[in-house]
């Protein structure tokens, strides 16, 4: 089976996240605004489509496999661009929020006043792919706690209709939420503290129970995705209205804290489960345009933040710049990265393999008349991860797996 509709949601959650960096440029309401509404759904709904495409691998090349392969496909753009392109962007953040005059070389040697304005943490939007390499030597230990619930009469009971699917799913997803984040605030906070590392388990323990639940929509695909994508306005409403209730302060046991992060965990399910059936809707099907945004999506996330500093630069905006100088920004950016992606990335098999984790296949060598083959659409036996197979000696007279398209990333 095809999953159309998950290319298309991927890559709008990818886009999205140049509008929210763009926000980081000043205080501009109407941006700031685009920010908070995407931390209700949009890496909650990446990192759901992530689980799901996660057991694919596991099914089709096995667990210790599987995981080589994302590692190698995740961990290989994070490199390239962590060390190529994050330090000259956060040299550029530190100038454009705070001196201007100081150098590459002294921003390297920590020569900065204290406690600088600005996105300055070492990983930049980069913490996603970091998030992703935990998550990927966990996958074995996730899918095999997942096929065990969903193998329990107890499970396939509470899941029977939209109703009791929608209530054992949420009441699961709060449980997880809940004692990961007491793991954290009792554990993890008082080891690592609040620094950069710090931040990095907090968001690898804020959205696992989402790529929990995108395992357990995968593991029972047939019976709980159509239940799942479905529009959920009642729920959205109700969750919505706490969550209005809890930022007002109108609830005080909703206000702060764990009543907090539950209003929003409600939200994103509500969320993340209508995207879906909007995207099911819009994109029922295979889409050239769809295909070519998903595929160059992840080379637009990646260089995203260096072009918008660069541009902020060059045209010499101050931070206090409004709406429409960041529209321009994310605009130029949007279609700098496409460019770079179309013209740069798509005809070179090296600029393929480090900027979007595709191994060339052995024997294959990539061209520019390969570049049509490079962007299938997602399907139930496809690579999450966008890559050619990693090499390995040929068995004969089998079928080999090996010998496939490149296939999508998540």
């Amino acid at each position: 089976m095809h999953y159309h509709h998950l290319d298309a949601l991927r890559a709008v959650f990818m886009l999205t996240g140049v509008f929210v960096h763009a926000s980081t440029l000043g205080h501009d309401p109407i941006f700031h605004g685009i920010a908070y509404a995407s931390s209700l759904f949009r890496m909650e709904g990446f990192f759901l489509i992530s689980g799901f495409l996660s057991v694919m691998l596991v099914e089709k090349y096995g667990a210790s496999r599987a995981v080589r392969r994302r590692l190698a496909a995740v961990g290989t753009p994070f490199l390239c661009t962590f060390v190529l392109f994050n330090p000259a962007t956060l040299w550029m953040t530190y100038n454009f929020h705070n001196d201007p005059n100081i150098s590459f070389l002294d921003f390297m040697r920590g020569r900065t006043i204290p406690h600088p304005q600005g996105e300055l943490h070492w990983t930049l939007h980069l913490w996603f792919l970091v998030v992703l390499l935990v998550y990927a030597l966990c996958t074995p230990v996730t899918v095999t706690l997942m096929s065990r619930l969903v193998a329990t009469a107890a499970f396939q009971r509470a899941t029977e209709g939209r109703l009791r699917m929608m209530t054992t799913i949420i009441s699961i997803v709060v449980a997880i939420t809940i004692v990961l984040r007491g793991a954290r605030r009792a554990v993890v906070e008082p080891v690592l503290g609040t620094g950069s590392i710090g931040e990095l388990a907090r968001f690898t323990l804020e959205f696992l129970p989402f790529f929990a639940l995108g395992v357990l929509l995968y593991l029972d695909r047939r019976r709980l995705l159509p239940l799942y994508q479905r529009p959920a306005p009642v729920l959205l409403a109700v969750s919505g209205a706490a969550l209005l209730a809890a930022n007002k302060g109108w609830v005080p046991g909703l206000a702060s804290g764990t009543g907090l992060v539950l209003s929003e965990t409600v939200v994103s399910i509500a969320l993340t489960a209508t995207l879906f059936a909007v995207g099911a809707r819009l994109v029922p099907g295979p889409r050239a345009s769809v295909r070519y945004l998903a595929d160059a999506s992840y080379t637009v996330y990646l260089l995203h933040f260096f072009w918008i500093y660069i541009f902020a630069t060059l045209l010499r905006l101050h931070p206090s710049l409004r709406w429409p100088q960041m529209l321009l920004v994310t605009l130029l950016t949007i279609a700098m990265t496409l460019a770079i992606h179309h013209f740069l990335i798509m005809p070179s098999a090296f600029l393929r393999t480090i900027f979007n984790g595709r191994f060339p296949a052995r024997g294959r060598r990539g061209s520019p008349s390969d570049l049509p083959a490079l962007v299938p659409a997602v399907t139930g036996a496809v690579d999450a991860e966008m890559t050619l197979p990693l090499p390995r000696a040929r068995r004969p007279a089998m079928a080999d797996a090996d010998q496939t398209q490149p296939l999508r990333w998540t």
